[in-house]
């Protein structure tokens, strides 16, 4: 009977220790299941919203460009717009990116050389081919833009020259979702034009904008 009685309380001592681990087991359990609950009722970010878009990605850049000529000087612009194909929707992920080169006429000095829209970015192997430096033949811009669909402004007003470069990408704050066939505006307000190369200046100019980021594609 002795050891029938010691063998009765091993086992029920086996058996405690037994519900005691399940107990903690499902008490972790549990304490996972209200992390999981909390985390599904959490409000999603941009990034993970878009990220959850079925399709293809594919890096890409919208493009536009836009002639002027110093009658613009002083002036907000026409805009350049740039339509989002049926495909799918377009994500830009950096600020625009804008350089301009004089487009008229064919003799101009530096007919064709792609240059800053504000002094201080320097092309040194451009300048050097074209003879001159940028204290020629300059044009600063201010810039807005603008959800062509809901005519919103993207800022409430024209921001100064705070551009990506092509040798220095800036990240925008939120990746900014594009929908397939919306038409985005990019409007140049052209604070300071000035054609006044000794040689041959222009008499007209190509303004050029980059939206840089990546499609969605539908496969």
């Amino acid at each position: 009977m002795a050891d029938f009685a010691s063998y009765v309380r091993e086992s029920l001592t086996k058996v405690s220790q037994r519900v005691n681990t399940l107990t903690q087991q499902i008490t972790a359990l549990k304490a996972q299941t209200d992390i999981v609950a909390k985390m599904a009722d959490r409000v999603p970010s941009i990034t993970e919203e878009i990220d959850k878009i079925p399709g293809r990605r594919i890096f890409y850049n919208l493009n536009g460009t836009i002639t002027f000529d110093i009658s613009d000087d002083g002036r907000r612009g026409q805009p350049i717009n740039f339509l989002v194909s049926q495909d799918g929707p377009f994500v830009m992920t950096h600020y625009p990116m804008a350089v301009w080169r004089p487009s008229a006429p064919d003799t101009a000095t530096a007919f064709g050389l792609w240059r800053p829209v504000a002094a201080g970015w320097p092309l040194p192997l451009q300048a050097s081919a074209a003879g001159q430096d940028f204290n020629t033949d300059l044009v600063a811009i201010s810039w807005e833009m603008v959800d062509a669909g809901s005519q919103r402004n993207f800022q409430n007003l024209p921001t100064p020259a705070f551009l990506s470069r092509p040798d220095q990408l800036i990240p925008l704050s939120v990746p900014t979702l594009l929908v397939p066939n919306a038409t985005a505006q990019f409007f140049p307000t052209y604070e300071r034009i000035l054609f006044n190369n000794a040689a041959t200046p222009p008499t007209e100019g190509t303004l050029a904008v980059a939206l840089p980021g990546y499609r969605i594609v539908n496969m």
